[in-house]
């Protein structure tokens, strides 16, 4: 399995991209020293952001969790040869999304809680009913001041979330070590006036009740990064069959292979490496982009992501008719692979899907958790293309 963003060694992303930004992000790196350029997104819009041959990945990660990233946009001639990237990219934008969200619903549960109700009603003059009446230069002094003591705090926070995490029988062995290596990031990314606010209310007597609410809901944004992987999953295999589709209309339209002999032809490096270069040729190119923007203006849309992938060739007519009878699918349902014109399950078939498999994870999973999750095949006919897009509310 792909290490966490947070366990790479390696700062980049060697990953060519156009980095589209949002208003925000335009006012902060205009202060910095890289170049802002006019560029088309992912819809063919023309846009304002950064051309990245190398992404810093801790960079990008703080850009979307500030908000100052609209859209990630990748377009190569072939997409498998940066899937580490693809996987690494996938994560930080999922990890970010989380870290953002856990401070508001942390304060959201904190200030629906009977234990702050009562604080209020006991200390009126005292009594905080948002982080923002919080005073910054009170809060800095007091745990400068008390810094041992607010390390303690988080210590105790920490250890009840990684009992809580050793003691889930739900979880395997891979996921129990992977929320734990997340959880350091995750309480580093809480907001400094959660914790003034949890040291205040503990000073009251009700430490144990708040302790215990707390790291119950980091416990559950831990347990959502289980999104990452399942998604990951899901993307490569979509990218695998986008490619497959892609590589095989440019080998039938550039006649590099008898007919039927697209599969063994494009099992050679070479022959893949001759296809990608017909297909820069005529600029026919593999689109992937994560939008962290698609309807900003609308009221709880910042914590939603569309992620599309866009290759050259169509899907056929049965096909797409089973897809929009059966989106949700079990271990023996309908391939992947079948997108994108009849691969079938046959384990010869270069790129044979592994099914709706990882499609269902998502959709029972985000179900459960009360996530909007929607995974839609759209044919473009006119352009004879395919995109899939999925699109992910956390």
């Amino acid at each position: 399995m792909d290490q966490p963003i947070s366990e790479r060694k390696d700062r980049y992303l060697k990953m060519p991209a156009n980095i589209i930004l949002t208003k925000e992000g335009m006012d902060i790196i205009s202060q910095s020293q890289l170049k802002i350029v006019k560029m088309k997104n992912s819809t063919g819009g023309l846009k304002e952001g950064i051309e990245a041959k190398n992404i810093n990945a801790q960079t990008l990660q703080k850009m979307v969790m500030n908000s100052y990233v609209e859209e990630i946009f990748v377009q190569l001639p072939e997409l498998l040869t940066v899937r580490h990237e693809i996987i690494s990219t996938n994560n930080l934008v999922i990890y970010a999304i989380l870290y953002k969200k856990l401070t508001p619903s942390i304060s959201d549960m904190l200030f629906h809680s009977q234990v702050v109700k009562d604080f209020n009603r006991k200390n009126p003059k005292n009594a905080v009913v948002s982080l923002q009446q919080i005073n910054k230069k009170t809060m800095d002094d007091l745990m400068q001041k008390q810094k041992d003591t607010f390390d303690a705090l988080k210590k105790e926070i920490y250890d009840e979330v990684i009992k809580r995490i050793q003691s889930n029988s739900a979880l395997s062995a891979e996921d129990k070590q992977l929320q734990s290596r997340s959880l350091d990031k995750f309480i580093a990314w809480i907001d400094p006036r959660i914790w003034y606010l949890y040291y205040v209310i503990c000073l009251t007597g009700v430490k144990n009740e708040m302790l215990r609410d707390l790291a119950g809901m980091i416990a559950v944004y831990l347990k959502r990064t289980q999104i990452a992987t399942h998604l990951s999953n899901l993307l490569m295999e979509l990218t695998q069959n986008a490619e497959k589709a892609h590589f095989e209309r440019i080998v039938v339209r550039n006649d590099l292979a008898p007919p039927g002999g697209a599969d063994a032809y494009l099992r050679k490096r070479e022959n893949r490496e001759a296809a990608a270069s017909a297909a820069i040729d005529k600029k026919e190119y593999l689109a992937l982009s994560w939008n962290m923007n698609p309807e900003r203006n609308a009221f709880g849309h910042q914590y939603r992501i569309n992620i599309s992938i866009t290759n050259y060739g169509l899907i056929d007519d049965v096909t797409r008719s089973k897809i929009s009878k059966k989106m949700k699918a079990d271990v023996d349902g309908l391939s992947i692979a079948d997108f994108y014109g009849g691969g079938g399950n046959d384990p010869d078939k270069l790129g044979a899907g592994l099914g709706l498999l990882y499609n269902s994870y998502l959709e029972d999973y985000c179900h459960s958790e009360g996530i909007v999750y929607r995974c839609n095949i759209i044919p473009e006919p006119k352009f004879e293309k395919t995109t899939v897009s999925i699109n992910i509310s956390l």
